[in-house]
């Protein structure tokens, strides 16, 4: 059902549809405006926005799409998704020219296929990369077993590497190991952390521990190797 008003200039549909463009965005919702001076559309109602060129599905409850710009956004809880991975949070930005896609509040990343999570308070993904940057507090677990608890992290998801310049820590619940340091890289597919200035805690849940520290080290989680230089180690007095 559509509604023409203002002389042609302003186009509503109803009882649900889908808008399509010429670069490929098609959009379905249960109802649209159109303006055609400002070359703006909004739509709201259980709203779909498939992008082909770029394999990205968004799924969120209204938006505005700006043609001239090639921006989308919306301000209601988002979830976007593509082959092996899904992203949600409560505000959205979409730049389908960059191919960029930004997301607020509560957000949550999950790859299906590696098995991990990023928790954050905003992620930028830049999809032609493949390089995902949060802002603020960000918590990641990985492969189950190892939970990241950063600021300020970067995801490079071709190469599967995670890493931070803040200060971090790091949980191996399998051994029961506790990392401390002042930034890092860890390649997710080797299981190998680099880090500076780093603590290490055996048996951080017991009551007796052992704990270490090293200026700069290289952490094998699977041979369970430490290649360290200047290191401190301190045993718990039996």
């Amino acid at each position: 059902e559509i509604e023409i008003l203002d002389n042609g200039n302003t186009f509503i549909g109803k009882k649900r549809g889908t808008a399509s463009s010429e670069n490929n965005i098609r959009i379905t919702a249960d109802n649209f405006k159109y303006d055609k001076i400002l070359n703006i559309l909004y739509a709201d109602g259980k709203v779909i926005i498939n992008d082909n060129d770029n394999d990205t599905i968004i799924y969120t409850e209204e938006i505005t799409y700006l043609k001239n710009e090639e921006l989308i956004f919306s301000k209601t809880r988002s979830k976007a998704t593509d082959t092996v991975s899904i992203i949600e949070g409560n505000e959205f930005e979409y730049n389908k020219i960059s191919n960029e896609l930004n997301i607020v509040g509560n957000v949550i990343y999950k790859d299906t296929l590696n098995d991990y999570t990023i928790l954050t308070e905003e992620i930028t993904y830049f999809k032609n990369k493949e390089i995902l940057k949060t802002k603020g507090y960000t918590e990641a677990k990985l492969n189950t077993n190892y939970n990241f608890k950063s600021k300020d992290v970067t995801l490079l998801r071709n190469e599967m590497e995670l890493s931070s310049n803040q200060k971090s820590s790091i949980i191996d619940d399998k051994d029961s190991t506790f990392y401390r340091t002042e930034r890092f890289k860890y390649f997710i597919n080797d299981k190998i952390l680099k880090g500076q200035n780093i603590q290490v805690i055996t048996n951080y849940s017991e009551p007796k521990s052992d704990t270490a520290f090293f200026k700069n080290g290289i952490f094998d989680f699977n041979k369970k190797i430490f290649n360290a230089k200047n290191t401190k180690i301190y045993f718990h007095n039996e």
